[in-house]
């Protein structure tokens, strides 16, 4: 752990402890998610590694908030991510202060989860119990939150008669260039009872062709090379869920398909095609015990001249109210003419990648 990190901690447990309990609460938080996984056929080989953030992303934040009278509150949140096995920091995570009113919603400004994350993460199980290493490949639609939009004005309305909406912008910060690398979209959701269903549309001019504008460079598949960085001149994303709660069963189906054209790699400036990826989803939850749950996913992408097949089942086991360990075994099974990548793994070698995994996960 680093001295700056030291410090923000240090000045974070102060700023909690003299907080009074009047108009203002500051609350420091926070998660370690570290484990051990078996990955197949990375470069011909068996990959035995240590892990950091196998379903959520190890991190510690502090939120807050002041009452400013008449239903309406200032808020804050600013969270750092950082990997346990390594110490490595990441800005993977939000920052954002804001306003909130009872009966109008609230509006925030900073470095945010986008739509897709908000209104249609919540229905797929990589937006949920089964995190990150459930993403659909390359995590094409964000529903994993790999990225965020820098330089975003969010707005989210309170819920009414169970109906809720929201929408982003989030600016180029280009000289010049307004409409270079900025994003904006909507969403909405509706919940009554055990069902819910939510959709969402996000869209992106000219992603990673700046530096500092509202996102970074994308993840997709290359012509020579299994992954690449690359830049997007249009991408959009449009995506549905729904879900319904049966006693302890949650049923859930996702759909969403994104859409990226004018693409190039960063590094070299080379074309690649456009490519377009359609994701479908079915997952279940039972929560066999207070403290035993378990989960299982399908999925089957589909990007035009390649398809991947993706299965995956997941164990929790709670300690305590703060701790669990889990177990988690994933199935990724590409086309002929493509290669498996399971999410945050180093490609496979083939078109079959297995990953079995366990770990432990604190919050605090």
């Amino acid at each position: 752990m680093n001295r700056l990190l030291c410090c923000s901690l240090a000045g974070a447990y102060i700023a909690t402890q003299s907080t009074t309990a009047g108009a203002q609460s500051v609350t420091l938080y926070g998660e370690l998610d570290a484990g051990l996984a078996y990955v197949s056929n990375v470069n011909g080989h068996t990959q035995y590694r240590a892990t950091s953030g196998l379903i959520d992303g190890s991190f510690w934040g502090l939120q807050g908030t002041e009452a400013l009278g008449d239903g309406t509150q200032a808020l804050f949140r600013l969270e750092r991510g950082y990997s346990v096995s390594s110490g490595e920091q990441f800005n993977d995570h939000p920052a954002y202060v804001g306003l909130q009113s009872n009966p109008f919603g609230t509006l925030t400004l900073g470095h945010q989860y986008d739509l897709v994350h908000d209104y249609f993460a919540p229905f797929t199980l990589t937006g949920g119990t089964g995190g990150t290493a459930f993403a659909h490949p390359f995590d094409n639609d964000n529903a994993n939150n790999s990225y965020l939009a820098a330089n975003s004005v969010k707005y989210a309305s309170a819920s009414y008669g169970g109906f809720s909406f929201g929408g982003m912008y989030a600016f180029s910060n280009a000289a010049g260039r307004f409409a270079q690398n900025r994003a904006y979209g909507i969403g909405a959701n509706y919940a009554n009872g055990p069902f819910s269903a939510g959709a969402s549309w996000m869209h992106n001019n000219g992603r990673g062709l700046t530096e500092n504008g509202a996102f970074e460079a994308a993840s997709l598949p290359g012509v020579d090379q299994p992954v690449v960085d690359a830049s997007a001149q249009k991408q959009d994303t449009i995506a549905a869920g729904a879900s319904y709660v049966i006693g302890d069963v949650t049923l859930a189906g996702a759909w969403s398909r994104a859409i990226y054209t004018g693409v190039a790699d960063t590094d070299s400036g080379a074309a690649l095609p456009s490519i377009a990826f359609s994701n479908y989803e079915i997952s279940a939850i039972w929560s066999v015990t207070p403290t035993i749950a378990l989960a299982g996913m399908y999925v089957y992408t589909d990007a035009s001249s390649t398809h991947w097949h993706q299965g995956a089942l997941q164990a929790v086991y709670q300690l305590s109210k703060r701790t669990d360990v889990y177990a988690e075994a994933i199935y990724q099974r590409a086309s002929e003419n493509g290669l498996a990548v399971i999410n945050t793994n180093d490609p496979s070698s083939n078109r079959n990648q297995v990953l079995v995994a366990t770990g432990i996960r604190h919050r605090f």
